[in-house]
């Protein structure tokens, strides 16, 4: 999408503008929104006393003309175009590198050139010694060899042919060795060629701003901050548990793109947690007036002229809300910005990120955890036990969601995910299967009903085996969950039974959930039983009781 600011006519009082001065302005700080970025770009030059036009071009198309800011020292700041419909060409100065590998592919390109005609040139031998022979031998049939003397003639047609022969072996075996470098030349090509496109920077669609300026007489410095939707940044995080030691190390990073039509190069960089470009203040809900009526079949026995009524009069004396639904069939609305106070990352160092090239990871910090290391074991959705470590964000700050490796005594074992969590608030993370710790849930009494279950017209038995097999050579700590079913409703009654009995019940407000704690030793099994009844009313039918 295009955009056109224009100036007002009159900028300052007195004389018109004397002067239009073009200038650049450099990228210095950036401060990156999980979606978005805010840019400060600065332009210092010597400015004379006096009113002039100060043309600053290559400002990218994303640019949102309504964020444009513009303040400066040395000068007063007066109306400001944003041109990208007609925009005055920008003429920014060469670097001294982006030069060097200008002629740099130039040479190439030479060397190159002279190369291939190098190689043509003795090929043209050889083919024109083929072209003799051909030439020799048409002339040795043609008729008019019958009258002159064979053997003289023979004689100098061979020493011709011999001769061409000759030549075009010759010539193939210089061409061959000629163009033994061209694959040289080409790759060393191929490389300047990369290296002057990244020096260029992106190609895109650029705009100016027009600035009306008052001088001083004095070094003025220009600040342009603008916003641009065309970046983001996100958390990764490593987590490595060192299992034997007892030790887990959160290790934070910051993945960063930006995709703005201009490279960024040696700017100071922030990363913000707050969300300027959504929705800032609460929905607004509006008035809902729901009405009875009469049931459909009366309706429907009415002739169609006071239905009409009916609904013009509704229409009239009432607002109903409209409901959008999503795909789920659920009222959408729009997301809210992350609850609480921003946070704000200052990298200490300057960041070069270009344009559209690069996902550029940087290191935060490290944190030494303190993790409890439990097997844990669900054996109604797995087969085996998997790593689990329990842990508290001791880091004091809160950790976002994002992106995360896990490592198990240096091996990668997983990829996954954390969630929001608060300085002080519990984590719990997997590190991988114990694949030696093997679990099953049986159903021992196939034969009275289906898979263990025995089920009437109002009741429903299930009897269940959790079995958990240490094929390990060392003891492990112990922690199984499975679940029961709940009751929300007077008439449905459930029973349940568990031996051993379970160590904890509904655990953080899990409705249902069973929880042992123990520990398992090397070659040993253990067997949970978990019977349960659900009973419920005659005529009444039993729904969603199935896993």
């Amino acid at each position: 999408m295009r955009h056109l600011l224009l100036s007002t006519a009159i900028l300052f009082a007195g004389p018109a503008l004397a002067d239009r001065i073009e200038t650049t302005a450099r990228v210095t700080d950036v401060t990156v929104y999980p979606w978005g970025a805010g840019v400060t770009r600065e332009a210092a030059l010597d400015l004379p006393a006096g009113a002039h036009e100060l043309v600053i071009p290559g400002i990218p198309e994303g640019v949102a003309p309504e964020s444009l800011r513009i303040s400066g020292e040395g000068a007063v700041i007066g109306a400001v175009g944003f041109q990208q419909e007609r925009a005055l060409p920008e003429t920014p100065a060469k670097s001294p590198e982006l030069a060097a590998a200008e002629d740099r592919v130039r040479q190439l390109k030479s060397e190159l050139s002279a190369h291939a005609s190098r190689v043509a040139g003795i090929k043209a031998q050889g083919e024109a010694a083929e072209d003799l022979i051909e030439f020799l031998m048409k002339l040795a049939e043609s008729d008019g060899m019958a009258g002159n003397d064979i053997a003289a003639l023979s004689g100098t047609v061979g020493q011709q042919l011999l001769q061409a022969r000759q030549t075009a072996i010759r010539a193939e075996a210089e061409a061959e060795a000629a163009d033994q470098g061209r694959e040289d030349l080409e790759e060393r090509l191929e490389t300047a060629e990369a290296r002057l496109e990244a020096l260029r920077g992106p190609e895109s669609a650029r705009g100016a701003l027009v600035v009306a300026v008052q001088g001083q007489g004095q070094p003025a410095r220009i600040r342009i901050t603008s916003l641009t939707g065309d970046a983001s940044w996100q958390p990764v995080y490593d987590l490595s548990l060192a299992r034997k030691e007892s030790k887990l190390r959160l290790d934070r990073g910051l993945l960063v793109r930006q995709n703005t039509g201009e490279d960024w190069s040696g700017v100071h960089l922030l990363l913000s947690t707050a969300r300027p470009m959504d929705q800032s203040a609460p929905s607004e809900l509006q008035p809902q007036f729901p009405r009875i009526g009469e049931n459909e079949a009366r309706l429907y026995s009415r002739s169609a002229a006071p239905m009409a009524e009916a609904a013009m009069d509704s229409a009239e004396r009432y607002e109903v809300e409209s409901v959008v639904l999503d795909e789920s069939g659920v009222a959408g609305s729009a997301l809210a910005g992350v609850v609480g106070e921003t946070v704000v990352y200052d990298y200490p160092t300057p960041v070069t990120l270009r344009d559209g090239a690069d996902a550029l990871r940087l290191p935060l910090d490290s944190h030494e955890l303190t993790p409890e290391v439990v097997a844990e074991a669900v054996p109604r959705r797995d087969d085996t036990a998997y790593l689990v470590a329990d842990t508290v964000n001791s880091t004091g700050a809160v950790i976002l969601p994002g992106s995360a490796s896990f490592y198990a005594d240096g091996a990668l074992v997983g990829r996954g995910g954390l969630e929001l969590t608060a300085a002080g608030d519990k984590m719990k993370l997997g590190f991988g299967p114990l694949t030696g710790i093997k679990l099953e849930h049986r159903t021992p009494d196939e034969t009275e009903g289906a898979r263990g279950l025995i089920s009437k017209s109002s009741e429903r038995q299930e009897v269940a085996e959790l079995r958990i097999r240490n094929l390990t050579a060392e003891e492990w700590p112990l922690r199984v969950i499975d679940r029961v079913p709940v009751s929300t409703q007077k008439d449905l009654r459930i029973d349940w039974r568990a031996d051993p009995a379970p160590d904890a019940t509904d655990p953080d407000g899990k409705r249902g959930l069973l929880v042992w704690n123990r520990s398992i030793a090397a070659g040993e099994e253990q067997v949970i039983t978990l019977s349960t009844t659900l009973r419920w009313p005659e005529g009444q039918m039993l729904v969603g009781a199935d896993d």
